[in-house]
């Protein structure tokens, strides 16, 4: 049985109206595990073990890249907290810049969570070969097995499934995964620190089978690659709560006084909160194994080095390889779980197929209570990763290319959105919006640009493939063509737009991104002393570069707002559509886009 309540959207279709589980339920708590779950995965300690090369030195870059994530934080917070909407990272773009904007931000966003639990699959994989031989080839140079692949894909098949329970329950299921997890990577880290003013020695079979090739110390001592991915990677997770800022719970009102927190306060303690913890704990765990010179022969591509760390752990042995599956369980299920409000975000607003949001048939009763099932969207997604999962073969290296890239991408625009959107606020905090935006988005492009070159090439080729994707889908589905022509692809095409970009602001937005993002990468590409004289002169190129860009989004951005006929939700209205009904009494909340800006 399904249990549905529909509104017409702007385009007069129905929309679901969120009820239950969805409905204004999450507290600080939950948004903790959320951020919390998806920030300590499968890499929290190894990254640390990456950093041993550098010595000491690798502790001033876990607080370099600390504080850039707590400026993209603190301007994804305003953003999130001024405009709290579910599915806000393509929703509030959308809404700024224009449909192509957030079809660029969709894309990225897209691939990189699905490559976030193809990695998670990828670690899983690793940690069932120590008794599994057959998924994981020994040797020097360790790669995964067909029947590694075949492990992994089953396990993205898991975080689908486990992701159609109600949201309560997985919610909870999740929680309880990291506290565990939480519990045990503090306990771990002490442990390291107790047994290496010991001098914990590894047994002789993991000292042969834990040798590093050539190949592994160039790549360990390489800076680009520590900052681009292994460190930079591991605060990913903090904006999980961000996605679900519409169902965050509101003050309690009885007798028209307002009780408790609002929805803001509890945003902003579970990011700053989740991104804290996170900070302490890498950092201790860098401190940590630079007591443990026996690790420095491990290499963090071996399925053994994950037994080497257990064992030096002492008496942490068997929660350490317990949490070996727990930590990438629990963060690929958290980011298959925001990824499904995300991509329906992106089919209420018709920027992919209709069919994937939430319309009638995604409601499903249990027990008498009505809750959303995503599964179009877990089926989609699960195919997605399918595919990744065979192209890349198990690589860590491509995967963490792929994520640290598009991460990247992803959370530069935010800066963009919230100064063009300018929520009301103080003309105080009006600046340091635009100071933290402006510097977020500079260092950003600093860091893409010190991203080694295959790194970065792999990130933005997927992103080009998932913007030719979500652009020409829609622009086929009107041709002839079997499968996809006639009308079976079901979303509105945007792909004409592009021969607009000198006239309308919402397509020079997108062009500019674009021209940007491909003109970045151009430069990284150049042969090092190609046209450089000095680094600092590459850099100074670089800055002027972002900053110019910056200004001119903000401005064609600003332009896209004020134009006349802005819906900022793809489709034109139908004329004279019914009203969308309030939220009711008890705080359930309308699935679509949000209503035009003045």
């Amino acid at each position: 049985m399904y249990d549905s309540s529909e509104s017409p959207d702007s385009d007069g279709q129905p929309v679901v109206t969120a009820r239950g589980d969805e409905a204004r339920r999450l507290s600080v708590f939950d948004l903790i595990g959320l951020a919390a779950g998806g920030m300590i995965g499968s890499g929290w300690l190894f990254a640390a073990l990456y950093g041993r090369k550098l010595d000491y030195t690798s502790l001033w870059i876990w607080v370099a890249d600390g504080a850039l994530m707590l400026v993209l934080a603190v301007v994804m917070v305003e953003l999130g907290t001024a405009r709290p909407k579910t599915g806000g990272l393509i929703f509030l773009p959308l809404q700024s810049s224009g449909p192509l904007v957030a079809i660029i931000m969709a894309a990225g966003l897209w691939i990189f969570y699905v490559t976030d639990g193809v990695s998670q699959a990828f670690a899983m994989t690793k940690a069932l070969s120590l008794s599994s031989p057959g998924l994981w080839t020994d040797g020097p140079q360790p790669e995964i097995t067909r029947w590694g692949l075949v492990c992994a894909t089953a396990l993205l098949a898991v975080f689908a499934a486990v992701n159609l329970l109600p949201p309560r329950l997985f919610v909870k299921v999740v929680l309880g995964l990291t506290v565990w997890k939480v519990l045990v990577s503090f306990l771990v880290v002490a442990a390291l620190f107790t047994t290496g003013h010991h001098g914990a020695v590894l047994p002789a079979d993991l000292q042969e089978h834990c040798r590093q090739s050539p190949q592994d110390q160039q790549d360990q001592a390489d800076l680009h690659m520590l900052v681009s991915s292994s460190v930079l990677f591991s605060y990913v997770g903090f904006q999980l709560p961000l996605d679900f800022a519409g169902h965050v719970k509101q003050k309690d009102k009885e007798a028209g006084k307002d009780k408790g927190i609002g929805e803001a306060t509890r945003l902003r303690r579970a990011v700053y909160g989740s991104l804290a913890g996170a900070f302490v704990l890498y950092v201790a765990a860098q401190l940590a194994l630079l007591h443990h010179s026996e690790l420095g022969t491990c290499s963090p591509k071996d399925p053994r080095t994950i037994m080497a760390v257990a064992k030096v752990t002492g008496v942490m042995t068997y929660p350490f390889l317990i949490d070996a599956l727990v930590a990438p369980l629990a963060t690929g299920l958290v980011f298959a779980h925001a990824l499904t409000r995300e991509v329906a975000a992106l089919s209420a607003a018709h920027l992919t197929h209709r069919n994937l949001r939430t319309i009638r048939g995604t409601f499903i009763k249990v027990r008498g209570r009505s809750h959303e099932v995503y599964w179009k969207v877990l089926l989609v997604n699960f195919a997605v990763g399918a595919v990744i999962v065979t192209a890349i073969h198990g690589s860590w290296e491509k995967v963490s290319a792929m994520n640290g890239t598009l991460m990247l991408v992803v959370y530069a625009m935010p800066g963009v959105v919230l100064v063009a959107l300018s929520p009301e606020c103080s003309r105080r905090r009006r600046i340091v919006r635009g100071i933290l935006a402006r510097v977020g988005f500079l260092s950003i492009a600093l860091v893409l640009f010190w991203v080694q070159r295959d790194s970065l090439w792999y990130g933005m080729a997927a992103l080009l493939a998932g913007c030719v994707l979500l652009l020409g889908l829609p622009a086929l589905a009107r041709s002839g063509l079997p499968v996809l022509g006639r009308g079976a692809y079901d979303a509105q095409s945007h792909l004409a737009l592009l021969r607009q970009w000198r006239t309308n602001p919402a397509a020079g937005a997108g062009v500019l991104l674009l021209a940007y993002l491909a003109a970045l990468t151009l430069l990284r590409l150049l042969p090092d002393g190609w046209l450089w004289q000095s680094r600092p002169a590459a850099r100074l190129v670089v800055l002027v570069l972002a900053a110019v860009v910056f200004e001119g989004l903000v401005r064609l951005s600003g332009r896209h707002i004020r134009g006349p006929g802005n819906t900022t939700a793809g489709p034109p209205p139908a004329p004279a559509p019914a009203p969308v009904p309030a939220p009711a009494p008890d705080g359930t909340d309308v699935v679509t886009p949000p209503p035009p800006l003045p």
